[in-house]
C-alpha cells in the first residue's frame, strides 16, 4: 500500500504552493492490487478529477474520495493558476510526461474523428436534400395539382434537415470538450496547451 498526502505540506513527490491549495489538500492511495484512490481532506477549494469523456472536473465534495487510474487528471483547487492540476502517475514518475502526452495525442485523433464524422454526416444529408429536390423538381413538370404543394415540401425539407443538423454547431461543442483536456501536465504549470504544443510534446511555457 502507498499512500501519498497532496497539498503545501504533503509527501509527493512535487513541489505544490499554488495559493488555493490547502496544506493538507487530499490523499492518493494505491494498494496492492493497484487500485487507486483520490480522497478529499476537507481542504478549502475543492478537489476534482477530470471526466475521462466529457473533460468536465467533477468535485469529490468535502471529504470525497473515488477511484481513479494513473491517468486521471486530479485538479486541487481552483481550475486556474491559483490551483494545482496534474495526471496521477506523477506520483510515482515525477517529471516524466511522455505518457500523458501520449494520452493527449490519442485524444487529439479522439476529437479529429468526431469532427470527421460530423463532416461527413453533414455531407451525406446535402446529398440526400440534393437528390430529393431534383425529384421534386421534376415532379413539379408533370403538371400535377400537387406540384406546387411538392415544391413547399421540398424547401420545408431543406430548412428542416439543416436545422436539425448544424455541423458547426457540432464542431463547436467537440472542439470545446477538447480544449478541457489542454492542461499541461507540469503541476508547476497552468499553461493551456495548443495542439502544436500537444503533437510536439513539449509546453512552450515551462519547456516540459
Amino acid at each position: 500500500m502507498k499512500e501519498f498526502v497532496l497539498g503545501k505540506e504533503g509527501d509527493q513527490p512535487f513541489e505544490i504552493n499554488q495559493q488555493g491549495v490547502s496544506r493538507r489538500h487530499a490523499k492518493v492511495s494505491i494498494d496492492d492490487n493497484d487500485n487507486w484512490i483520490v480522497e478529499d481532506l476537507g481542504s478549502s477549494n475543492g478537489t476534482y478529477v477530470r471526466e475521462n469523456d466529457s473533460g468536465e472536473l467533477r468535485s469529490l465534495g468535502q471529504n470525497g474520495k473515488v477511484r481513479i487510474t494513473p491517468l486521471s487528471f486530479i485538479v486541487l483547487g481552483p481550475d486556474n493558476a491559483k490551483g494545482c492540476g496534474f495526471y496521477a502517475r506523477q506520483l510515482l514518475n515525477p517529471g516524466n510526461f511522455n505518457e500523458e502526452y501520449e494520452y493527449l495525442n490519442e485524444k487529439e485523433k479522439e476529437f479529429d474523428m468526431r469532427v470527421d464524422k460530423v463532416d461527413n454526416t453533414a455531407q451525406k444529408i446535402k446529398i440526400i436534400i440534393f437528390f430529393v429536390n431534383i425529384l421534386i423538381v421534376a415532379y413539379s413538370f408533370s403538371g400535377s395539382s400537387t406540384s406546387f404543394w411538392m415544391l413547399r415540401i421540398g424547401t420545408l425539407l431543406s430548412t428542416g434537415f439543416a436545422a436539425f443538423y448544424n455541423p458547426t454547431t457540432h464542431i463547436k461543442k467537440i472542439n470545446a470538450i477538447r480544449e478541457r483536456f489542454h492542461h499541461c501536465p507540469n503541476p508547476a504549470c497552468s499553461h493551456r496547451l495548443r495542439p502544436a504544443e500537444i503533437r510536439n510534446m513539449r509546453c512552450n511555457k515551462c519547456k516540459k
